[in-house]
């Protein structure tokens, strides 16, 4: 077989596995995040607080691409928002970090953090590589509020990605892990910038 049919048949492959309406599943997997996140330092402890509809919330949508158009990505936003949030700030605090449904202003916390995805969209970029591989790429915004132990607030922001990049590949049968695998990569760099924001405001220097 010559190279140039091999790579017809390569590509017919990939199109058949994007364009035939698969549903994609996809979960939470911490083997995609670093090994350690960011030791800040930061006096004291975390609340990270999720409402029970948001711990639970499930994300459903269709590629913003052409490529992939027809297939569908299910998974577990929340709980991949919470695994994260919690992994960033048990680190960034000296006496790590809890998880609630509910926040307890006067409580034992240093800080109460709130996150949510406001937004998620995600893309199977074939028109970059020329039809012959995927790059996968998405765009992300991460709205946090964090609040004293009191319950005032300290911080309250939008962390935007831009449009942040996967590793390309010309063929897998397991499309969606790569672009759940950038999510939690793009994931956990906004829930650092978060971290890091707080350290900031703690110690008076200015954020953004």
């Amino acid at each position: 077989m010559n190279i140039q049919k091999s790579t017809c048949l390569t590509t017919a492959a990939l199109f058949a596995v994007l364009i035939s309406g698969c549903a994609f599943k996809a979960g939470y997997d911490p083997t995609y995040l670093p090994t350690s996140a960011m030791n800040l330092g930061i006096p004291g402890k975390a609340l990270v607080v999720m409402e029970v509809s948001e711990e639970q919330r499930v994300y459903k949508d269709n590629p913003q691409s052409f490529t992939g158009s027809a297939t569908t990505l299910s998974l577990p936003l929340g709980e991949i928002t919470k695994q994260i949030g919690l992994k960033v700030f048990t680190a960034a605090f000296a006496d790590g970090a809890d998880f609630r449904n509910e926040g307890v202003p006067g409580a034992d916390y240093r800080l109460i953090v709130k996150p949510r995805v406001a937004r998620l969209d995600y893309y199977y970029n074939q028109l970059k590589n020329l039809g012959f591989a995927i790059t996968p790429q998405l765009e992300m915004e991460l709205s946090v509020v964090m609040l004293n132990g009191d319950g005032t607030v300290l911080l309250q922001n939008t962390y935007v990605s831009g449009r942040s990049e996967g590793d390309t590949y010309v063929l897998s049968g397991s499309p969606q892990e790569k672009v759940n695998k950038l999510i939690h990569l793009t994931l956990f760099k906004l829930m650092t910038d978060a971290a890091v924001d707080v350290q900031k405001s703690m110690s008076g220097a200015p954020t953004g």
